[in-house]
This record gives structure tokens, C-alpha cells and sequence, in this order.
């Protein structure tokens, strides 16, 4: 049965691959003759919007506004036909249009007083609006993300509603504890491609873009149907900007200062982190591309943190003022870090061992993803994601020389078919080999990963729309157990009104366990791990009840109830019958139920903005009774934000986490930061100061003995040519 499943996800490669060349000599397709034209504008002052998202309802057929607002579309066979228009800041508008449509059309979009979700893609692999998901979607626009001027995306994804951060790890209500960058229970994308490590299959923060990011979706709770391995907690998809029209050159630098708490400091020289990029995108006949280079650099706010990091990413879309264009994109980003792994003692928090001093790691990591759209017509869409991520990385640690090197190939197929106005079908597949060699896995495995999918939308009625799907997943990795899994979901949403949206969603979710959890042989900071070869993958049956409600201009509520049951969790424990030897190992049976909610007013128009989010946890390790680790039940964030966020506080509390693995006897208690932020627009240029950890909370960051980072003060500087 595996030897047959295996020769079949080799064909299946090969075809895909066979016909990803042979579809890439023609262009796409669009085959509907004739076409809808218009202009979108701003109602107040009738200027024109650029990148506005112009799609029929129930169709693949979308489009994009130029510079001039102007947009074509193809116009379906339908005798009747909803257009519908979105763009970031301006509320959604639809238009009801007859098959006999002429002429051009204007329409205008008048201004929200805070940005609240628009459009989603990944939810359901086509665009919807938010409230028409059966699933929680939260969404980070380009816009706030602009405002808050991260260096890195997770400075900003706390903010969303529904995600949590412990020491760096990225957790979606309650599914993830810190498992030190080993086997993410959250799927990454860009752009709709993994970008998920070789062998940890963990996130890399430092080699997202973030100067052209059009906005984050976030998927919560088990989303294993559509995307398959890693979404145990949720789907997180990085979606960048169209090159621009007109040559535009971003140029931005940051230098920033760490205020080490005094009684602590373990050095005389002062503590800075800096970085320079620049951003440039232009069209060149048809061919739109944009190309980033930057670096940083940063001292560290304790012992053996410094930092360098290097970026480049290239972006090629074409046709440039296609409907469906075909992009092309590829990143580098090498990354040398000190690690620090625990604190010297509690009276030296920031320091570190001195046998661990300069204990340091470099990783390189190259990605290489392309979307293709050979067929798109009024009832069809064919589209191909083939992908490469190569990843190297190596310790430089006093006891510790380990390397390792993969390279993940794979592709991802998706045929969607919409039968008339109620009905969608979505059918695809995927399929991906992973070549490891390292001198601390045993054996150094090869890994083969394939899937079949399939999602079937019905709209019962104008107010009650339904979905079910189905997906069947197969993993290996040699001389390891197998994994096949069926991965099913049922999801029904019911819009009481134009501001009321009711939800409700039964899924399952899965992750594959990673090469590194399944086959790591070494010894690190005095710690022995062995692999576990019958090591299987973890599971979560999810149920959730929820609600999106726009009750006002000024008034955007959203709030779900969530239940997960997970199985086989995944966690490192120690090995049977060895002393001070770990592996990991399938030992949990576990709960995690809660609320994850989120509230924005416009308090004051154009003056005063207020968000906030709050997630409530309720977790429970059958195994032992208790609560699982790292986990707090209370975590709230809040923004206050003048005048379109050109003064803003931040705000960020969580509960005292109740379990932790390695020091139970530690204090622990309640984490509560506020960050200061100022911003002006002088020439043309945009100038940001802000201070973090504002009152110099001193903290351990969730994991014990790790402390959080004390106060710094920042300013960045962003010219646009």
C-alpha cells in the first residue's frame, strides 16, 4: 500500500511539474469577450484608488484599479451579476449589473472612520469577505502595519486578534506552548506558498517582507482541509503589494538605544540596533518587478544577543495589468545570532553562562515561489504554486558544532469550479520532497509529503451559505512510521443582515512531525536528545461558534467560541529507562476551549481611534489534569490612536502563566507593557519615534528563565521617492 502511494506521488510530481512547463509557454487565458469598465473613486474628493480589488460574486473573474482608478473586467454570461468592489480604508460596495451593461462605470467609495477586514483569500482559496467565511479571519492591513513601522512581522501580530506570542514562539489561541522553533502548529505562507523551515518546520520571522505587505490574514483554529500540515492551530498568509505603476523608490532606516534596568547592566558600551533598506518597484513594459535589499544590526538588550541580518527579495509580475498575472518572487535572508539560551542566575538576569559566551548560529534561507493562473474563465480557474526552499544553518556553540542542510520541492494544484451563482467547487492537490543531510539526525531522511483536497460551497439561500470539505494527507520520511490522515470540515454562516454575520465551523486539524523532532541525535547545553523513529503526527478536532457585527460607523465587534480537543501532541519528555535523555514523543491528550474577541471604535472621527482584543483560554492536559504549559489565561492588547495614528499607545497584558516544564518552583506573574508611538509626514517623508516597555517592566518572557526585553527608544525614517 505505502510502496504504491509513494510511486503515485512520484507520477504525480512529475506530471505537475510536466505541466507547470508546458502552461508556462502560454499566457493566461481569459476567455469571456466581453468586458466591464469603470473608474473607482474616493466619494469625498473623487480621487482616484488605486489597488481596489474588483470582483464578480460567485466567479474567478477579478480585477485590480490602476493609478487612474480605472479598471476592466470580463463580464460573465449571466443574465445578472453582482460587481463588487474593496480597497483598504473605504467600505465594501456592490452593484448589481445586467447582462446588456454599457458603458463606463464610477464608483464611489467613501472613507471608514478605522480599518476593519475587507477580503480574505485564504480562508476558503478565493476571495471572500470576512463575515462570509465559516471560519474566524482576522486581518493586519498594509496600512496599520504602516503605521506601526515593525522590523520584523511578529512585532505587529500580537495586535491581531486571536494571536498570542511566548518568547517568540507564534501561538493561535491557545495551540502552541514554546517549543524553540521545533515544529510550528501554525502554517506560514507568502503569498500562498509554505514557508515553513526544511527541518524544524518552524517560522523565520526575519525573512518575511514587510515594506510591501498589502495585508495578513489570519486563519484561526484547525485549517488542515484547505492547507494541510502545520494549520493545527491556524493558517497565516503574508500577502505582498502589485509593483507599482509609476517608479517608486522606499527608502527606510531605523537606529534604536536599549535602556538596560539599572542594578542590571553587564556592560559599559551602550546597547543600539540599527538597519537600512531600500525598496524599489517599477514597471518595465508589461513586466512589473520590485526588488528589496537590507540589514540590521543589533547589541542585543541582554548578554550574547547580537545580531546581523541580511535580506534580499525580487518580485516579477506579469502581465503587468492582468486580471490573473503570473508572479514570480525570490528571497535570501542569512541570519548570524548569539544565542541565549537561560539567564545566569535570578540576581543576573541579563547575563548568560560564561562557557555559553559567544556561543553563536548562522542560517541561510532561499525561497523561490511562483503563481500561475493558465485558465480563467467565467466558470474556471486553474491555478499552479510550485515552490523551493532551501535552508542551511550551523552552531557555533562551545559544545555544540551541528549543521544541517534541506531543500523542499514541491507544488500546489488548485482547480476551482463554480457550477452557477450557489455553487463552488474547489478540488486540488499537493505534493513536496524534502532532502536533508545533517550530522546530528540519524538517519538523515528524505521526506515525501502528498495530499488530495477537495471543497464544495453551496448558498442555501441569499442569507445562508455552506461549505464542506474533505482532505486526505499522506506523509513519510525514511525509516520512520507513515502517516495518512482524512482531514474533514463543515461550515455554515448565516448573514442576518448587512451588519450581522453568524458562524459556526466542526474541522479537524493535523501536523506531520518535523525531522528535527523525529530524528534529532545530539547533545546541547548539557541536555542528550535521541531520535523517536515511530514518532506520528498530532491531531485537534475544533468546534466554533461566533459572530462578526458592524453595528455602526463607528462600532466593529467580532467574538468566537472555540472548543479543540488535540491527540498525539507532540512534546519533548524524557526517554524511557535513560537518565537526563529526551526525545520527542506523542504524550498528550489535551483541551484548549476559550473566547477570542476583538472590538474597534471610532471614538472621535479623524481625532480618536480605540481596538482592542482579548483571548480567554481554558486548557486541560488529560494526561495529567493540569493546565498546559505556557499557556496564560487571560491575554488582552489594546491601541489608543489619534489623529489616523500619528500618536498611538499600545497596550499588552497577559495572566500569570500557571504551568511551565523545566522550573515549576520559579516565580511567575502577569505581563503588562505599553508602548509609546509618534509619527509626522515632513516633506514627503514619514518620521517615527517609539519607546517599548515604556514603564521598564522587568518580566521573564513566558519561558523560564528567559528575560523579556527592557525598555528602547526607536526612531525610523522613511523617504519616498
Amino acid at each position: 500500500m505505502a510502496a504504491a502511494i509513494a510511486a503515485g506521488f512520484r507520477r504525480c510530481l512529475a506530471s505537475g511539474a510536466a505541466l507547470a512547463v508546458f502552461l508556462a509557454s502560454a499566457p493566461p487565458a481569459v476567455q469571456a469577450q466581453d468586458a466591464v469598465r469603470g473608474r473607482v473613486l474616493d466619494a469625498e474628493t473623487r480621487a482616484p484608488i488605486a489597488g481596489a480589488t474588483v470582483f464578480i460574486r460567485n466567479t474567478p473573474l477579478r480585477s485590480t484599479s490602476r493609478s487612474d482608478g480605472g479598471f476592466t473586467i470580463a463580464s460573465p454570461a449571466d443574465d445578472a451579476y453582482t460587481l463588487v468592489v474593496v480597497a483598504p480604508g473605504f467600505h465594501v460596495t456592490e452593484h448589481q449589473l445586467q447582462a446588456d451593461h454599457t458603458g463606463e462605470l464610477s464608483i464611489l467609495l467613501e472613507r471608514q472612520l478605522f480599518t476593519v477586514p475587507a477580503l480574505t483569500v485564504t480562508a476558503s482559496r478565493s476571495a471572500a469577505r470576512p463575515g462570509e467565511a465559516p471560519v474566524s479571519v482576522a486581518v493586519l492591513s498594509g496600512e496599520e502595519l504602516h503605521h506601526r513601522h515593525p522590523v520584523t512581522l511578529d512585532e505587529a501580530l500580537p495586535f491581531a486578534q486571536g494571536v498570542i506570542f511566548n518568547s517568540g514562539q507564534m501561538d493561535i489561541r491557545g495551540s502552541t506552548g514554546i517549543a524553540r522553533g521545533v515544529g510550528s502548529r501554525v502554517l506560514m505562507l507568502l503569498d500562498g506558498h509554505r514557508v515553513l523551515s526544511g527541518v524544524g518546520a518552524s517560522i523565520d520571522f526575519s525573512g518575511l517582507p514587510v515594506l510591501d505587505v498589502a495585508q495578513i490574514e489570519i486563519v484561526k483554529g484547525p485549517h488542515s482541509t484547505l492547507w494541510g500540515t502545520n494549520a493545527l492551530g491556524g493558517v497565516v498568509n503574508v500577502i505582498t503589494r502589485r509593483p507599482s505603476a509609476e517608479p517608486e523608490t522606499i527608502v527606510r532606516g531605523y537606529y534604536g538605544l536599549f535602556d538596560t534596568p539599572s542594578g542590571m547592566s553587564f556592560t559599559d558600551e551602550r546597547l543600539s540596533r540599527e538597519g537600512i533598506a531600500i525598496h524599489h518597484s517599477r514597471r518595465l513594459g508589461d513586466v512589473g518587478t520590485t526588488l528589496f535589499l537590507g540589514r540590521e544590526g543589533s547589541d542585543g538588550f541582554r548578554q550574547n544577543g547580537e545580531l546581523e541580518r541580511w535580506r534580499v527579495r525580487l518580485k516579477t509580475v506579469f502581465p503587468a495589468e492582468s486580471a490573473n498575472p503570473w508572479e514570480i518572487f525570490v528571497n535570501w535572508t542569512r541570519r548570524d545570532e548569539e544565542e541565549f539560551f537561560t539567564w545566569l542566575s535570578a540576581d543576573r538576569p541579563l547575563e548568560v553562562d560564561p562557557a555559553e559566551l559567544g556561543d553563536w548560529i548562522r542560517t541561510d534561507d532561499v525561497v523561490f515561489g511562483a503563481t500561475t493562473n493558465p485558465i480563467v474563465t467565467a466558470k474556471h480557474r486553474l491555478q499552479l504554486r510550485p515552490h523551493v526552499y532551501h535552508a542551511r544553518s550551523r552552531n557555533y556553540f562551545h559544545d555544540n558544532g551541528d549543521f544541517h542542510r534541506s531543500t523542499r520541492i514541491g507544488t500546489d494544484i488548485q482547480w476551482s469550479l463554480f457550477l452557477n451563482r450557489s455553487h463552488a467547487l474547489t478540488i486540488g492537490g499537493e505534493g513536496a520532497m524534502t532532502g536533508v543531510s545533517s550530522n546530528f539526525l540519524e538517519p538523515a531522511p528524505d521526506v515525501r509529503d502528498l495530499a488530495l483536497f477537495a471543497q464544495d460551497e453551496i448558498a442555501f439561500s441569499e442569507r445562508v451559505h455552506g461549505s464542506v470539505g474533505l482532505r486526505l494527507d499522506y506523509h513519510t520520511a525514511s525509516a520512520a512510521m507513515k502517516d495518512m490522515v482524512l482531514n474533514p470540515k463543515l461550515g455554515v454562516v448565516f448573514e442576518a443582515s448587512e451588519r450581522v454575520s453568524l458562524r459556526t465551523s466542526f474541522s479537524r486539524g493535523y501536523r506531520s512531525p518535523s525531522v528535527s523532532e523525529q530524528f534529532t541525535s545530539t547533545t546541547q547545553f548539557g541536555f542528550r536528545v535521541i531520535p523517536n523513529l515511530e514518532l506520528r503526527g498530532e491531531s485537534a478536532w475544533a468546534r466554533e461558534v461566533g459572530a462578526t457585527l458592524h453595528l455602526s460607523d463607528r462600532v466593529w465587534v467580532d467574538a468566537g467560541f472555540f472548543w479543540s480537543e488535540y491527540t498525539d501532541l507532540i512534546e519533548p519528555t524524557p526517554a524511557p529507562n535513560n537518565i537526563f535523555t529526551f526525545q520527542f514523543r506523542n504524550v498528550s491528550e489535551a483541551m484548549v476551549r476559550g473566547i477570542d474577541a476583538g472590538l474597534r471604535l471610532g471614538l472621535i472621527p479623524q481625532r480618536l481611534d480605540f481596538s482592542t482584543t482579548y483571548t480567554f483560554l481554558d486548557t486541560e492536559d488529560h494526561t495529567t489534569g493540569r493546565s498546559l504549559p505556557y499557556r496564560s489565561r487571560h491575554n488582552v492588547t489594546a491601541t489608543i490612536a489619534g489623529w489616523r495614528q500619528l500618536v498611538a499607545v499600545d497596550f499588552r497584558y497577559r495572566s500569570r502563566v500557571e504551568e511551565v516544564l523545566a522550573f515549576p518552583l520559579d516565580d511567575r506573574a502577569s505581563i503588562t507593557l505599553v508602548d509609546v508611538r509618534v509619527s509626522a509626514r515632513v516633506l514627503g517623508t514619514d518620521i517615527q519615534a517609539k519607546i517599548e516597555n515604556l514603564f521598564q517592566t522587568t518580566y521573564v518572557d513566558v519561558q523560564e528563565r528567559s528575560p523579556g526585553p527592557s525598555r528602547s527608544f526607536r526612531l525610523t525614517v522613511t523617504p519616498r521617492f
